[in-house]
C-alpha cells in the first residue's frame, strides 16, 4: 500500500491514512525480517579498530533502568564514592549521541568499542552489534569507560555557567 492508496483507503473507511501506512510498514518489515536469506545476515564490522581517547574518559558500569513496563532507560553510571547506600543515582551519565563507549566482558577483556548513536526515536544503539547483546550489557552492569562526546561536553559546561 503507498500512501494515495492509504489515503483513499482512509477517506472510504475512515480511518487515520498513517494508522493504514504504519500498520503497512510493520508488516513490510515483518516479512522482511522472516526470509531465511536475511536472518542469516550479520551487523557489519569496522574495518579497524575503533578509536578511543588514551585518557580523558570515565570509568564506571553501563546501568538500566525500569520504567516497570519492560522497557527502561540506558545509562552509564561512573564509579564515584556515594555517601549513603540509598544514594542509587551518583555518578548516573545519560548516554549522547556522539559519546564512546568501549566495554568489558566480566574478565576484563575489552569486548565491544564504538560510537553511541540513536534511532529516529531518540532511543539510544551501539553500532556493529545486534541489540539484544547490548542490551543484555547494560542489564547484566557490564564494566565500561566512557568518553563524553563534544555535545554532552557542551551540556556540561551550560549547566556550570
Amino acid at each position: 500500500m503507498d500512501a494515495e492508496v492509504a489515503v483513499r483507503f482512509a477517506r472510504a473507511l475512515g480511518v487515520p491514512a498513517e494508522k493504514l501506512m504504519q500498520m503497512q510498514l510493520r508488516f513490510d518489515f515483518a516479512a522482511a525480517r522472516a526470509r531465511p536469506d536475511v536472518a542469516r545476515l550479520e551487523p557489519v564490522r569496522p574495518v579497524g579498530p575503533p578509536s578511543f581517547p588514551a585518557n580523558d574518559f570515565l570509568c564506571g558500569r553501563l546501568r538500566r533502568t525500569s520504567d516497570g513496563f519492560g522497557e527502561g532507560s540506558l545509562f552509564f553510571q561512573e564509579d564515584v564514592p556515594t555517601r549513603s547506600d540509598r544514594d542509587l543515582h551518583a555518578g548516573l551519565h545519560a548516554l549522547w549521541f556522539g559519546d564512546r563507549l568501549r566495554v568489558y566482558e566480566p574478565r576484563g577483556v575489552v569486548i565491544w568499542t564504538g560510537p553511541v548513536l540513536q534511532n529516529l526515536d531518540g532511543r539510544i544503539l551501539l553500532p556493529y552489534e545486534r541489540p539484544a547483546v547490548w542490551n543484555a550489557w547494560f542489564v547484566s552492569g557490564f564494566r565500561a569507560d566512557l568518553a563524553i562526546g563534544e555535545e554532552h561536553r557542551a551540556f556540561f559546561r551550560r549547566m556550570e555557567a
